[in-house]
């Protein structure tokens, strides 16, 4: 008798299938029940319900954009809906946004326990693509909570925002310090809140491995005296809304922020990624402490914006902390891709309306939205640009954030047993991006203007179709991933 063959969900044929990290080959990619089961040089005589056709494009792992940030301009479940069709649109299959307490969100200080609890159920039933969040403790709770989020939430990942320390908000001295009026909070957020966040990660770590601490590295003190210098000359000195901006928050500042919590991480023994880094002095500081610290775990990562703007390709709208930089930054960055002293590129995607953005620098909000643009941006800034072999751009992409963030081994990779995610681009379509053609809420893009080559025609989670021809088809079936995975479990929450 011969061997029974099972009907494969679906097959895409005959497409350039890049392995992350590894080589680009020609292959047909097997799909059942959402995971990958046959990869083959031709998958001809095994039937299947549907076949897509790759011929002459390239089958990218599904991109795992792990920062990102749902609900923090607009209410969240409104906000999952568009940005992870934005994301989907884009090639993104996995998304991991930021959540805090405090001020933006959902304005309260309550403990995690509770509040998670409330962010899920608004996320449930509104991603087109699978979802998780990092967490950034604010209050005394929220650390000792750190234990019980890992166990029953399937959290992996936090955050401390080192520019929050000592931060006074414009009109806001006679109400009172950050901690109570931004951070909705009394207990003080400071180097020793910073020190006992790393080592109640660092001790959990012992037990399960694939826990981090992300920071974002900027100085608060040093942002207030340079910032207010700047203030008082500008605009007369001439410089545009982003140059004025980033010399307001000047690499020095990234530079001192890292040496503070890569110092306290390296202590503690917590790992340690560093944040959005946006400049040449950000990166060599990192290399620096890489030197002298061997042993120690200290990632980075860097955005899409940082790696294709300048101080001179936008105004006001491309506000963004830390701020948009020189040329000579952003051209140290794409060296730092190159050589693999960066591990991950990101959106720091931020959905917000013009409106909300305001017109002045210094009162506009920070942030915009980027996530459906990183292919496109890596294909030609890094690839075609650079020569970046794709196969190391679909690392930092998949690869080395699902390696980072506790999704391996489910996510990240083209391999059998991985979830089918996966998305068919093709490198050599041009377009000039216009932010009325994107998916995103988002009504202007600092983007617009630009040409860029690599877009995704077809997404694809799980097995399952969620972009094709340009439009975003069937319902959010997104899953929320407890982390870090365990091989064959499905992972979702309750």
């Amino acid at each position: 008798m011969g061997q029974f063959v099972p009907l494969l969900d679906l097959v895409i044929k005959e497409g350039s299938v890049v392995f992350p990290g590894r080589m680009i080959q020609k292959a047909d990619v097997g799909v059942k029940n959402g995971k990958i089961v046959r990869l083959a040089t031709s998958l001809d005589k095994e039937p299947a319900d549907r076949i897509i056709s790759a011929r002459g494009r390239v089958v990218f792992p599904g991109l795992i954009d792990s920062h990102f940030h749902v609900g923090i301009y607009r209410p969240l479940n409104n906000d999952a809906y568009s940005e992870s069709s934005s994301a989907v649109a884009g090639g993104v299959t996995t998304l991991l946004s930021y959540f805090r307490s405090g001020r933006n969100y959902l304005n309260t200080s309550a403990p995690y326990n509770s509040l998670f609890s409330q962010v899920l159920d608004l996320s449930s039933g509104n991603f087109f693509c699978d979802y998780g969040y990092h967490l950034a403790p604010i209050t005394r709770t929220h650390v000792e909570e750190i234990p019980e989020l890992i166990s029953k939430f399937g959290v992996s990942s936090f955050k401390y925002y080192m520019f929050y320390k000592g931060l006074t908000l414009k009109g806001e001295s006679k109400k009172g310090s950050v901690e109570k009026e931004y951070l909705l909070s009394d207990d003080p957020y400071d180097l020793g809140h910073l020190y006992v966040l790393m080592q109640t990660i660092a001790k959990a770590s012992k037990k399960r491995k694939g826990l981090r601490l992300g920071i974002h590295a900027e100085d608060a003190e040093l942002i207030r005296l340079h910032a207010e210098q700047v203030k008082r000359e500008y605009p007369e000195n001439g410089m545009t809304p982003l140059e004025a901006y980033c010399a307001a928050r000047p690499p020095i500042a990234e530079r001192m922020a890292i040496l503070e919590a890569a110092n306290l991480a390296y202590q503690t023994e917590c790992p340690l990624t560093i944040l959005h880094i946006s400049s040449k002095l950000s990166l060599s500081t990192i290399r620096e402490f890489r030197i002298t610290h061997p042993s120690m775990d200290l990632m980075a990562e860097t955005t899409v914006h940082h790696l294709a703007l300048t101080t001179h390709s936008s105004g006001v709208e491309g506000k963004v902390n830390p701020p948009i930089r020189t040329a000579s930054d952003k051209a140290a960055l794409w060296q730092g891709v190159s050589r693999g002293e960066i591990s991950t590129i990101v959106s720091d995607h931020a959905a917000i309306t013009r409106r909300q953005k305001g017109r002045k620098i210094w009162s506009a909000e920070a942030g915009f939205g980027g996530t459906e643009l990183i292919l496109p941006v890596i294909v030609t800034e890094g690839h075609r640009k650079r020569g970046v072999p794709l196969e190391q751009l679909a690392a930092l992409v998949s690869l080395n954030p699902a390696r980072y963030y506790g999704l391996l081994p489910r996510k990240g990779d083209i391999a059998i047993g991985y979830d089918a995610d996966l998305t068919i681009v093709n490198v050599s379509e041009d377009r000039i991006v216009d932010h009325s053609k994107l998916h995103s809420a988002q009504d202007f893009s600092p983007f617009d203007g630009l040409r860029l080559y690599g877009w995704a025609e077809t997404t694809i989670v799980r097995g399952n179709v969620v972009y094709e021809d340009g439009q975003v088809v069937g319902e959010p079936t997104g899953e929320y991933i407890r982390r870090p995975v365990s091989a064959g479990s499905r992972n979702e929450y309750r």
